[in-house]
């Protein structure tokens, strides 16, 4: 089954990038996130179940929606190529059932939508647009630190010093 560990190189890529892209490291922090998401949803369907998960939650194409109460009976590739891969970060958040006000969607999408820069004046200072970036940034790897934590306790990602690693990164190669 799928190693996260083998993401070490992205937590490598978010902490290269940081310092002079954050904009990029932001959409990248993102992507790991909801894949730690979606690996959980993958490795531990068959046992999660109410009243940790939302079971109704559905899933889908229109005329093809699943609730995961019904897609989590499904081998691994039906579930991944009828549920998993139709999963949005909103989605993924209502099934954790997590709170409104703990969501991270709301903040991936002004990263992702590009809704900070539409919101701005045109012509922003690139010194404020940066500031904007470097926010951004820091809230998505606290976000992914939180989710980290939480869904995976055994491959919790921490930030030292700005870069983020796995707790356990001792044993895992530099990169």
């Amino acid at each position: 089954m799928f190693d996260i560990h083998e993401e070490q190189r992205s937590l490598a890529a978010i902490n290269k990038l940081g310092a002079e892209y954050p904009y990029a490291a932001s959409m990248l922090a993102y992507l790991v996130l909801e894949l730690y998401l979606k690996v959980r949803l993958l490795q531990d369907r068959k046992t999660l179940d109410y009243p940790e998960v939302s079971l109704k939650t559905k899933v889908g194409p229109v005329r093809k929606k699943l609730t995961f109460g019904d897609a989590k009976k499904l081998d691994d590739a039906s579930f991944i190529d009828s549920f998993l891969v139709c999963c949005a970060l909103g989605d993924l958040e209502c099934i954790f059932k997590i709170p409104n006000d703990k969501r991270y969607s709301p903040d991936r999408n002004d990263v992702f939508h590009l809704n900070r820069y539409l919101a701005s004046p045109l012509g922003s200072d690139r010194e404020s647009l940066d500031a904007q970036n470097r926010a951004h940034l820091r809230t998505a790897k606290k976000h992914l630190v939180e989710a980290s934590a939480r869904y995976f306790p055994q491959w919790t990602i921490v930030e030292t010093n700005g870069h983020l690693q796995f707790r356990d990164a001792r044993r895992l190669p530099l990169i």
